[in-house]
């Protein structure tokens, strides 16, 4: 369970930190994990006061893991 863990909480949570606020131009920012932040909806966002968007942090993990995922495929099909 440790590896699991690690890989969605740290790899996948920091990707998601970096990429999501770039690819949308600061529109979603990451939730902070220590954050007790409720009301996310059921695919985990939530409006914001300034009117962006909040991901909550177990779904900013796997969203994280779709670029590393992608290139995993990409390197085995090509090499």
């Amino acid at each position: 369970m440790f590896i699991i863990d690690f890989i969605f909480e740290v790899i996948g949570y920091t990707t998601a930190k970096l990429v999501l606020p770039l690819i949308t131009f600061g529109k979603v920012r990451v939730q902070s994990i220590s954050s007790t932040e409720r009301g996310f909806n059921w695919l985990g966002f939530k409006r914001a006061t300034d009117g962006s968007l909040i991901c909550q942090a177990p779904m900013a993990g796997w969203i994280g893991l779709v670029p590393w995922l992608l290139v995993a495929v990409f390197i085995v099909t090509v090499v």
